[in-house]
Parts: structure tokens; C-alpha cells; sequence
């Protein structure tokens, strides 16, 4: 069962655009009230052959 939390990130990976990309920290201060680590919970709960983009989402290290 998805969280109402994990909905909202699980929305918000769906709105990056094709051929840009995200950090897990980015994700987590557009959404409010959840951490980084959250949102790699989340992504890992994606299904791989759902509609949402779960490969833009980066380690902030890969984003320097």
C-alpha cells in the first residue's frame, strides 16, 4: 500500500522533464516534510515498468 507521502514524491518524479534530472534532496525540499532518505524509499517502491521516471532522480554527488 503507498503512503499519501510517497503519492506526493511519487508526483512530483513524474513531472521532471525528459533529459533533465533530480537529487533525492531535491525532491524531498519540493515536497515538504520528508528527508532525502524518504524519497529513495519511495523510488525503490516504483514499479519498473510504471509510467513514473524513477532514473532521473541522482545522488547529489552525480549532480555537482
Amino acid at each position: 500500500m503507498k503512503t499519501p507521502i510517497y503519492q506526493i514524491i511519487n508526483r512530483m518524479i513524474s513531472l521532471i522533464p525528459l533529459g533533465k534530472d533530480a537529487t533525492y534532496v531535491q525532491i524531498s525540499k519540493i515536497v515538504g516534510g520528508c528527508r532525502a532518505r524518504m524519497v529513495g524509499y519511495a523510488t525503490s517502491a516504483i514499479l519498473q515498468d510504471s509510467y513514473i521516471p524513477w532514473q532521473r532522480i541522482i545522488n547529489y554527488k552525480l549532480g555537482e
